[in-house]
C-alpha cells in the first residue's frame, strides 16, 4: 500500500511553487531577525537538508506524477532538468544570501546540506516511485 496525499499533480506544483517561494523569503530574512534563537550547527544543516528535500518530492511529483504513463522516461527527462535547475537554485541560493544587504553570508556547508536534501529527494522519490513502476507485477 503507498502513501498518497489526495491531492492532483496541479496541487502539488502549487505547493512547490510556495515551497520555493518560502524557501527564498527564509533565506531572505535579516540576520538579526533570529536574535538570540539562532539554530544550533547540527540543527541549521538538517533545517537546509529539510527544506531542499521538500523542494525536490514537490516538484517531482508535480512533474513526474506516479500515475504517469512512462513514469520512467518522465524522471529521467523532466527529472533531469529539475536536477540542474535544483542544484543551481540550491548553490544559487546562497550567493543571493552573500548578496544581500542583510548581514547574511553564504556558506559553503550550506550549500551543501541543500544538495544533499535535493539529492535525497531524487533517491527517495525513484526507490519509492519509479522503481517500482518499472518492476514486472508479480501477477504477470
Amino acid at each position: 500500500m503507498r502513501f498518497t496525499l489526495p491531492l492532483s499533480t496541479v496541487h502539488y506544483r502549487l505547493l512547490a511553487g510556495v515551497w520555493t517561494v518560502g524557501i527564498v523569503v527564509a533565506l531572505s530574512l535579516p540576520a538579526e531577525s533570529f536574535g538570540a534563537a539562532r539554530p544550533a550547527m547540527g540543527a541549521d544543516k538538517v533545517a537546509h537538508v529539510v527544506l531542499f528535500a521538500g523542494f525536490g518530492v514537490l516538484w517531482l511529483r508535480g512533474l513526474c506524477p506516479p500515475a504517469a504513463h512512462d513514469l520512467a522516461r518522465c524522471f529521467w527527462s523532466r527529472g533531469g532538468v529539475l536536477f540542474v535547475v535544483g542544484a543551481l537554485f540550491a548553490v544559487g541560493t546562497e550567493l543571493y544570501q552573500h548578496l544581500l544587504p542583510v548581514q547574511r553570508i553564504a556558506d559553503p556547508y550550506d550549500a551543501t546540506a541543500d544538495l544533499v536534501g535535493f539529492v535525497l529527494a531524487f533517491v527517495g522519490y525513484y526507490a519509492y516511485h519509479v522503481r517500482p513502476a518499472r518492476s514486472p507485477s508479480p501477477e504477470s
